[in-house]
């Protein structure tokens, strides 16, 4: 599947789950007046809300996602192989789970802070130049 195709499929995925998590979010405010006026059911409300916190994650994964494969496109047409390339989008994008605590060491004085990549691991300590 080329790159063009993979984009548009991710961009129609993300785009159908953005309009079940708008829909959703349109329903439960139907909902809800249901609820509060009507004496509707309360678990209406719970379920349209539930399905569209999970439609906007996947949304948002669908969105990082075609981001991903933008940019690693973009490095394979200049001639990257596509393992280098994967691993400059990890370390572009912060290199995984571990940056906000690496950034809360940094940002609290710890000069041994170990900023992790996809690439490795790089200190943070300054030289003294």
């Amino acid at each position: 599947m080329g790159t063009r195709t993979k984009l548009f499929t991710l961009e129609l995925l993300g785009g159908g789950f953005g309009f079940v998590w708008v829909a959703a979010f349109i329903a439960a405010i139907y909902f809800l007046y249901g609820a509060l006026a009507n004496d509707a059911l309360w678990s209406d409300f719970s379920w349209s809300i539930v399905a569209g916190v999970i439609s906007k994650q996947i949304a948002a994964a669908f969105r990082v996602n075609k981001q991903r494969v933008e940019y690693v496109g973009h490095l394979t047409e200049r001639g990257y192989a596509k393992a280098p390339a994967e691993a400059a989008w990890r370390t572009a994008n912060g290199g995984g789970r571990n940056l906000l605590r690496n950034l809360q060491q940094a940002e609290s004085g710890d000069q041994g802070a170990q900023f992790e990549s996809g690439a490795g691991t790089v200190s943070s300590e300054t030289s003294g130049d």
